[in-house]
């Protein structure tokens, strides 16, 4: 799985899920990447180019 906010590796005990009221399931490798993720912030991907 890999985290929705910085596209870190989660293991699969490790970390958040979140499961919306849709029904779809987004995963966070820490707290601060959920409250970043809820606040609508941007995240840059040092490794990726855009």
């Amino acid at each position: 799985m890999e985290c929705n906010y910085c596209g870190k590796e989660v293991e699969k005990s490790k970390g958040k899920m979140l499961v919306q009221s849709s029904g779809k399931r987004l995963f966070f490798c820490s707290g601060k990447c959920q409250k970043n993720w809820e606040k609508n912030r941007s995240h840059s991907y040092p490794d990726k180019e855009e």
